[in-house]
């Protein structure tokens, strides 16, 4: 059986060398053509050739991660999943439950990278090397509160802990429920800036984030007065759910306008593990 020999040719390393020292180890078509200067069928053959000897990896179309000599015949290597999906939309930033679990502020580890943002993709959903990357639409409005971190030399756009908390009790099914949100509420109990936190819930629109939060923070903190006062001035008249991925049975709190739907007992069983 012929072996897959790694092979790259003059114009193939050219056009890497030419990425990497501009520090691109994902690049687009179009950084690519800047560099490779004729025809763009040329180059779409050149790529799909450097792909088939395994020194590009396609993440989609026209975006591509360089493969390090490293990774051998079989091409076995990625970048971190964050800085791929820096790469796979703009404006963006890592959120959910992925920005908790970047946080520390849950333990449950997900092969989701989810990415919000105010455009959108044909498709919701994009794997690449094993790792689904989820696309998660947001208004103009409710995109804010987004900070930079540094991976690997790269500057990546994620959602401040105040608004990752804020966003998962406005998506409950993209963290996993109302009690990962408990959970996270607790971890970072020393480091979140609740009056932030508070006032981030207001401005978000969705006055059921204001109340499930509310009653989220007297459950755990009942000392966060401030907090507690911008929640109150945000609630609906009307009742919502604690969690949407619950059944509709509970108990109603008037105080919140919330429909208890997970037992107390419940929401926290994570504190008695």
């Amino acid at each position: 059986m012929a072996q897959n020999i790694r092979t790259l040719g003059d114009t193939g390393s050219n056009l890497l060398t030419g990425l990497t020292r501009q520090g691109k180890r994902l690049f687009a078509f179009d950084d690519a053509a800047k560099i490779y200067g004729t025809s763009n069928s040329g180059l779409h053959r050149l790529l799909s050739r450097l792909v088939k000897r395994r020194w590009l990896q396609r993440m989609e179309r026209g975006k591509y991660l360089i493969l390090p000599f490293e990774a051998g015949r079989e091409g076995e290597w990625t970048e971190h999943e964050f800085i791929i999906a820096s790469y796979l939309i703009d404006p963006y930033y890592i959120g959910f439950r992925s920005a908790l679990n970047y946080y520390g502020y849950t333990e449950q580890v997900s092969r989701t990278v989810f990415i919000a943002s105010t455009r959108r993709k044909s498709k919701p959903a994009l794997e690449i090397s094993g790792v689904t990357y989820r696309f998660v639409y947001m208004s103009e409005r409710k995109f804010f509160g987004e900070t930079e971190v540094i991976l690997d030399k790269h500057r990546i756009n994620i959602s401040e802990p105040e608004k990752t908390i804020v966003d998962c009790l406005d998506r409950l099914r993209y963290c996993g429920g109302v009690a990962e949100v408990a959970k996270a509420l607790w971890y970072g109990r020393d480091e979140l800036d609740f009056v932030k936190l508070a006032e981030y819930a207001w401005k978000s629109g969705n006055r059921a984030v204001s109340q499930r939060l509310g009653y989220l923070l007297e459950t755990l903190s009942p000392d966060r007065d401030e907090a507690i006062a911008i929640l109150r001035d945000g609630m609906s008249s009307g009742y919502a759910p604690l969690d949407t991925l619950a059944n509709t049975e509970g108990r109603y709190l008037d105080r919140w306008k919330i429909l208890i739907n997970v037992p107390e007992n419940e929401l926290l069983q994570w504190k008695e593990q």
